[in-house]
């Protein structure tokens, strides 16, 4: 039998509980009488939930231009392009895609330096508090205060979301290898079979609608 090249354990990953913890955190957050505390605390939402529902690496989401998403092509989508074995197509929820659409439209061309143009989609889609792209570190600095201040500070990392989204896409979807495969940017099934360790299933049920006989209606 075939081992996954490394282990899934219980801290590498937000539950759906803990989720929701988050959430409300940041959307709290959003609510802050200060407009520049308010747009800081949107973006950190944007970045949040962009990462929990999609399960980008830190890269990744770093190299997101407006382009890639729905705010260039009108789709709930994520482009990534990184290596040819990698590249993809990430299908974000509707809630995600409209963060990304305010974002867009109210708070990114205040961000942006002077003579850069808003309306240039081949721009990043996040900038930092310089107005410039994201590298690896700052996105990873960045995320880990926005976890510590929610209370997530012993396991917060870019890495934690990624590992929270293969959970969540497993259990949500069913236990759909393919479509989180997909997702994820994994080369091979047996990587993305270690999300199924933590899903709780009624094997007794499964057989049973395995067992069960198909009906066949006559013409």
């Amino acid at each position: 039998m075939v081992k996954p090249p490394w282990e899934l354990t219980r801290e590498m990953f937000l539950s759906e509980r803990e989720v929701e913890t988050l959430l409300r955190f940041l959307k709290r957050r959003v609510t802050l009488d200060s407009v520049d505390e308010r747009e800081h605390a949107a973006t950190d939402e944007l970045i949040i939930q962009c990462l929990v529902f999609s399960g980008l690496r830190n890269s990744e989401f770093c190299r997101l231009r407006v382009s890639d998403t729905i705010a260039g092509g009108g789709e709930s989508i994520f482009r990534v392009y990184g290596t040819p074995r990698q590249d993809r197509i990430v299908h974000v929820p509707d809630s995600v895609s409209s963060l990304v659409l305010d974002y867009v439209e109210r708070i990114r061309p205040s961000a942006l330096p002077e003579g850069f143009d808003p309306s240039d989609d081949s721009q990043p889609l996040v900038v930092n508090e310089r107005g410039r792209p994201y590298e690896r570190t700052g996105l990873y600095r960045r995320v880990v205060r926005i976890l510590n201040e929610a209370g997530f500070g012993e396991r917060a990392s870019v890495q934690l979301l990624r590992h929270t989204f293969g959970h969540l896409a497993y259990k949500r979807s069913g236990g759909n290898l393919l479509f989180l495969q997909r997702q994820l940017g994994h080369s091979h099934p047996i990587v993305t079979s270690v999300y199924a360790e933590f899903a709780d299933e009624d094997y007794g049920r499964l057989a049973n609608i395995v067992g069960a006989r198909t009906r066949h209606r006559s013409n």
